[in-house]
């Protein structure tokens, strides 16, 4: 079933792999040093250019440890694949998994990592690698009850049902799930819980339920006001809701919108510019003008094409529509012939069984008494992490009692 008549939101598995808490924890180093690579893939999407010049920079640094060099290779994938430089980019996926072979790493540590990893594997169409690691993944968190990994692991089904399976229905079921589990999460909110929202805003938009899709984005908007380093986001917000508005009629209101999120996206993050150029395209469309839809239109294929960007049927079936408003039947015939010629291939039998696995995983992990377990376990724990900060102020203060009354004494 095919329900993209709009473009896609931002690509929705980076977001979720980028909303990730910073990089693992490394043991060596001074303080500064974990510092700067903690500050790398934070800006992956607001500055990609700075982000691989600082990964860089860490790289060049001599004995760099092997967590913190782990780190800045990890940042420097994803910011090459940000920039479209994609020969480069695979380079890097292949260092970085050669590294997390390392003899005698603690695998466990590197989740964050190895997530990136994997949606950079299924957006270069690797999609068995890609599953293998995400299938790992999701054992490890159910066998050891992390809700947070059991979530992002319902985010990564959403994913291929999105992207590979074409599927935006059965990806909303699994956000939906996602999003209903990370709310019996008694903790403050954090960046995954921006892209959770922010992905369920996008299928929604898609499937053109956009009462649906603006609260989401709300919801979306509003954590993200509570974090930091959320601007390309906020701005891909922006984006989305001036594409309800065009869909609602207030194209001059929408067009004002879309031009000053282009001014910042052209500045910081070239590749997000797809998504606003195409619904630019369609507001041009909408007017009568199918030459400056067509500029438009075309210039969005050339930035997707560098960033592997998906919805290339889309893309195809926008500049069929525009062809038609120009009466090229020809044309339109060619581009939709294309669509049809780019059709995703079928997923291996191993990717369908790796993901009935995942989905079966996820649907025992959600029995309600499981989940309440895993509240239950999360509450007691909370509570005796409250109770032991208590404890350690209050030995503080009676350590400092004791030292005053000794010196007054």
């Amino acid at each position: 079933m095919r329900l993209f008549p709009i473009p896609r939101c931002l690509p929705p598995c980076l977001l979720l792999v980028l909303g990730l808490a910073g990089p693992a924890q490394a043991a060596e180093g001074d303080v500064r040093l974990k510092e700067e690579v903690a500050r790398c893939v934070p800006l992956v999407y607001d500055a990609p250019r700075d982000a691989l010049a600082l990964a860089d920079r860490l790289l060049a640094l001599p004995a760099l440890p092997l967590a913190m060099k782990i780190d800045a290779v990890s940042c420097r994938t994803s910011a090459l694949h940000q920039l479209g430089r994609n020969d480069e980019s695979r380079q890097a996926i292949s260092q970085l998994q050669a590294m997390l072979r390392t003899p005698g790493l603690a695998l466990g540590e590197y989740d964050q990592v190895q997530r990136r990893v994997a949606f950079l594997l299924l957006r270069d169409g690797r999609i068995d690698e890609g599953l293998r690691i995400l299938e790992a993944l999701q054992e490890r968190s159910i066998a050891t009850g992390n809700i947070g990994g059991q979530i992002l692991a319902l985010g990564h089904i959403a994913l291929v049902h999105a992207e590979q399976l074409d599927d935006p229905e059965g990806a909303l079921h699994y956000q939906q799930q996602a999003l209903t589990l990370s709310g019996h999460l008694p903790r403050p909110p954090r960046p995954q819980d921006v892209t959770l929202n922010y992905n369920h805003g996008c299928t929604l938009l898609q499937l053109k339920r956009y009462d649906e899709a603006g609260r989401a984005f709300d919801r979306a908007e509003h954590i993200a006001r509570r974090l930091s380093m959320q601007e390309a986001l906020l701005h891909s917000i922006r984006s989305d809701r001036a594409e309800i508005l065009r869909a609602r009629g207030h194209r001059r209101i929408a067009r004002s919108e879309l031009l000053a999120v282009l001014h910042w996206q052209e500045r910081n993050n070239p590749l997000s510019r797809v998504t606003t150029l195409q619904y630019l395209a369609r507001i041009a469309l909408d007017e009568g003008v199918p030459e400056q839809a067509r500029e438009l239109a075309e210039q969005a294929a050339t930035v997707a094409e560098a960033g592997r960007f998906p919805g290339h049927r889309e893309r195809l079936e926008l500049l069929a529509e525009i062809s038609i408003a120009q009466g090229d039947a020809a044309k339109a015939h060619g581009y939709l012939r294309r669509a049809r010629q780019s059709d995703r291939p079928g997923m291996s039998e191993e990717s369908l069984a790796r993901l009935a696995r995942m989905q079966a995983r996820a649907a025992q992990a959600l029995e309600p008494a499981r989940v309440n377990a895993l509240q239950e376990a999360n509450r007691d724990r909370l509570l005796r992490d409250i109770a032991l900060a208590i404890a350690a102020l209050l030995l503080v203060c009676v350590a400092g009692l004791y030292l005053r009354t000794r010196r007054q004494q």
